[in-house]
């Protein structure tokens, strides 16, 4: 009987000991889910903020670059017109010109002004003289603006550079869809340059966090000239944007860059959509605390029980990988190699395999006479006119420097028919690069060599596809470049 008491005293003790285990199991439970909510989650918050204020900061800074780096390309474009001084020096108000020599030399003009036109997208590329006579290409829609005449005026007002004899101009006579860029040439006569606001988009690229940010780009006057939002192209910039310039404004994280003729690019994101982001957050760390809380119950009822099984945890790690290259816009070399292996392993019935390998010829002279900025923009438009050259199913990879890779996978389809189709893509594609570089051939002598290598092969490597189509690429550079060379195996 006192045995049984004594026993019973002790199960009680034990009850008693196991109730304050789960008590100071329960209170650290609350005290750990109170951390992560109220503080944790708050200091979180404003970790949010400060890191997406960075971001932001960081893209306008990119942003700003960008649009110095497009306004640039469009004025040295132009200055190509000062190559002879025959274009620039003509006078076609002069009343002592010759009818004949006047046509003869229009007619000069005109052809200089279509080769340097179509280097970018222009909408507008011609010269206007003081009595509105134009030579050139000059757009219905800015020929509409006039209705009574009065372009060379007007156009002459916004040469607001003394050392460059230059301008930008928007919102000429209510026109918002195109920004205009002048140039006087002599005193009779000023080149009218435009493009559409809307070939801006290619160059405002910001990260897909930032979704609800609104970039603008606004002249001295607050116009808006381009916009993530569309609408808002040509009206002013709303007041809590301008506000929140000039002084700190909660609602809105807001930056600004000075472009270099003094436009801006505006940078806006809510507050509270940052906001959202730390309430999903709240939610899933809601659902940690909850899993915490079974964790730490489990672990207690171990204790208590005297058990000693592990507890075993699983950790996912995420690995994030750049797959385009951000000059060219193909995917990087890696990306290529993994994507196209894919491809090769995922072998099919009757399918013909085709590796292209495309190099620019003397690159380097690009670099040495026109900068290694201007290289960089041949590769972005190579890269470019890859893209627009070949479909989505293509896959398309930047090597390095100047070299590019294709490869493609054709089911189903004689393969006559493949190498025909090959060699009619590859001979547009000289043809589009003869074209789009037409300006660089004749300053720096480049050209384009390709290989390819055509196959059925089953039992198949990236390695050997890779250096097939290179060697045959070599073959090309040792005939001379400027050509491509294809090579068939079974």
């Amino acid at each position: 009987m006192a045995n049984e008491k004594r026993k019973g005293k002790t199960e009680g003790r034990f009850r008693v000991y196991q109730i304050e285990i789960l008590v100071v199991i329960a209170s650290i439970i609350l005290i750990v889910t109170a951390i992560l909510d109220f503080v944790i989650l708050e200091l979180t918050g404003k970790a949010m903020q400060n890191k997406t204020s960075d971001l932001i900061s960081a893209n306008s800074r990119q942003l700003e670059l960008n649009i110095n780096s497009y306004l640039e390309r469009m004025e040295t474009t132009c200055t190509l017109l000062f190559s002879d001084d025959e274009y620039y020096l003509y006078d076609a108000t002069d009343p002592k010109l010759d009818e004949y020599e006047k046509i003869k030399t229009e007619d000069k003009i005109r052809d200089r002004i279509v080769d340097i036109g179509l280097m970018e997208n222009y909408s507008d590329f011609g010269i206007v003289f003081s009595d509105d006579h134009k030579v050139g290409w000059i757009s219905h829609g800015t020929e509409d603006l006039f209705p009574e005449g009065g372009v060379y005026d007007t156009f002459s007002k916004y040469i607001v550079n003394p050392k460059k004899n230059d301008g930008w101009c928007f919102g000429v006579n209510g026109c918002t869809d195109r920004m205009f860029y002048i140039k006087r040439l002599n005193p009779n006569a000023i080149l009218v340059t435009a493009i559409y606001t809307m070939e801006l988009s290619s160059e405002f690229i910001y990260p897909e966090l930032l979704e609800d940010m609104t970039i603008r780009l606004v002249d001295q006057s607050d116009t808006i000239m381009f916009s993530s939002d569309q609408e808002e192209i040509g009206k002013k910039l709303p007041d809590e944007i301008r506000q929140g310039l000039e002084r700190k404004n909660k609602d809105y994280i807001i930056y600004s860059n000075v472009c270099r003729n003094d436009w801006r690019v505006v940078s806006a994101v809510p507050t509270k959509s940052i906001l959202q982001e730390n309430i999903r957050l709240r939610k899933l760390t809601l659902w940690i605390s909850i899993g915490m809380a079974a964790l730490f119950f489990f672990v207690g009822l171990l204790v208590v029980l005297r058990l000693s099984k592990p507890v075993g945890g699983m950790v996912t790690s995420l690995q994030e990988k750049a797959e385009i290259d951000r000059l060219s816009g193909v995917m990087n070399k890696g990306t290529f190699q993994e994507e196209t292996e894919k491809k090769i392993s995922n072998q099919r019935e009757s399918r013909v395999l085709v590796f292209v390998m495309l190099d620019v010829d003397n690159f380097k002279q690009v670099n040495d006479k026109l900068g290694h900025a201007y290289g960089d923009q041949v590769i972005i438009r190579f890269g470019n006119l890859l893209r627009k050259l070949y479909d989505s199913e293509t896959l398309i990879g930047r090597q390095g420097g100047d070299e590019f890779a294709i490869f493609t996978e054709c089911v189903d389809v004689d393969r006559k028919e493949v190498v025909d189709a090959v060699r009619d893509q590859m001979d547009k594609v000289f043809v589009e690069f003869h074209n789009e570089f037409e300006s660089e051939r004749e300053s720096c002598d480049i050209s384009l060599s390709g290989g390819v290598y055509v196959t059925e092969e089953k039992d198949l490597t990236y390695k050997k596809m890779f250096d097939k189509a290179d060697g045959a690429l070599y073959t090309s550079k040792n005939l001379g470049k400027a050509r491509y060379t294809l090579v068939e195996e079974p």
